[in-house]
This record gives C-alpha cells, structure tokens and sequence, in this order.
C-alpha cells in the first residue's frame, strides 16, 4: 500500500511542477519579448520600402540598395537583404528579432531584411 501511496504523491507531484511551468509567466514573458522584437523589425522594412520607394527597388542596382539599406540601418535595427541573388554583408550574429519581405519585381527577386539588434 504503501509503493501506492507514494506513486500516486510522485504523479501528484509532476502534475503540479508541469502545470507550474507551463503557467509561469516567464516564459510566456520571453515569447512575447520575441513577437515584440519580431513587430518591430517589420516596422524597420516597411518604413524602408516606404522611404525608397518600389521604383527604386525595381531599377536600382543590386550594390546601390545594399548601400541604402545598411544607411538606413541604426543602433536598434540592421538592414540587408538578398537583391537578385546578392546577398547584402552585414548580416548581424546576434540579434532580438527578425522579420523578411519578398518583392517578385519584373525580372528579379528580392528580399528585404531588418534584426533588431538593440532595445
């Protein structure tokens, strides 16, 4: 009876600890500082493309939008992208958040990046 008693505490137990750590906060708290992190990378390119414009992403250089984004980069956001196959440097090794937009213009692909990188 006793080996009972004890199974039925241990399972008693596990139930608990795992309804603990599925309800903490601090982890919902960290997802959330992810998703904010993520909104925010996607308020960096669409203020980019809104800046430029899509005439100069159809027609411009694959090197001169490199250029452009990594101007319009900051201590809170880095900027680049993949331009027809060409890969802008500066892709940042750590970073908070992520967010990428795809263009299929006339005769290229292109795809617009933002990290945050700073908060």
């Amino acid at each position: 009876m006793r080996i009972l008693d004890v199974g039925v505490a241990a399972g008693y137990a596990l139930l608990c600890l795992s309804l603990i750590s599925v309800m903490s906060p601090y982890g919902a708290g960290a997802e959330a500082a992810r998703s904010l992190s993520d909104a925010r990378a996607g308020a960096a390119v669409y203020d980019y493309v809104a800046t430029v414009g899509l005439v100069f992403l159809a027609v411009a250089p694959p090197a001169q939008i490199c250029v452009s984004l990594q101007q319009h980069g900051n201590s809170t956001f880095a900027l680049g992208g993949d331009i027809a196959g060409y890969l802008c440097p500066g892709i940042p090794t750590a970073f908070h958040g992520g967010y990428a937009m795809t263009f299929s213009l006339p005769g290229r692909e292109e795809t617009i990046q933002a990290w945050t990188v700073g908060e």
